[in-house]
């Protein structure tokens, strides 16, 4: 399915219709995060990994939020402009990421993500899936799931996209 879209080019289609779709998929996949992130402000292991990861994300916000606005200003010149604009928001996830560990804050305990040490599939097989031994009634029954996330992958790559 994502090879007929790229091939037909299906992307330029988007400038026929609303972009709504586009933007309120955008916006579930930003509450999701919101939502994600205030669940895990919500369970700190003490008051200073609760005043800590408070700070951290309103400064995360904040300097995002910065970097936005000065994108579209008339503060500096517009190739600097367009860099902080394209690049403020990763670098701010760097910076705050170093920033925990700076000072007082290296001795504070802060949640994190649990991550496995290894990486390897969950199931007792290996990375590859030879396709020309799965049957006809899985593909059945795995086209459409595979169609909704086609459309959704479609909808979050156009999002992207200024008309």
């Amino acid at each position: 399915m994502h090879f007929f879209l790229a091939i037909t080019n299906s992307c330029n289609s988007l400038k026929y219709v609303t972009r709504f779709s586009c933007d309120t998929f955008g916006f579930y996949v930003a509450f999701v995060y919101l939502q994600k992130g205030i669940q895990v402000l919500t369970r700190p292991a003490s008051p200073d990994s609760a005043y800590l990861s408070i700070m951290i994300a309103l400064l995360v916000l904040a300097t995002a939020l910065a970097c936005g606005v000065i994108g579209t200003s008339s503060m500096f010149q517009h190739w600097i402009r367009k860099l902080i604009e394209d690049y403020g928001t990763p670098l701010t996830i760097i910076c705050f990421t170093g920033f925990v560990h700076i000072g007082h804050m290296r001795g504070v305990h802060l949640e994190t993500l649990p991550v496995s040490k290894s990486f390897f599939p969950t199931a007792q097989r290996s990375w590859f899936v030879d396709f020309w031994e799965v049957e006809a009634k899985d593909v059945g029954l795995a086209f459409p799931f595979a169609f909704i996330l086609t459309v959704l992958f479609w909808f979050d790559h156009n999002g992207n996209f200024v008309f």
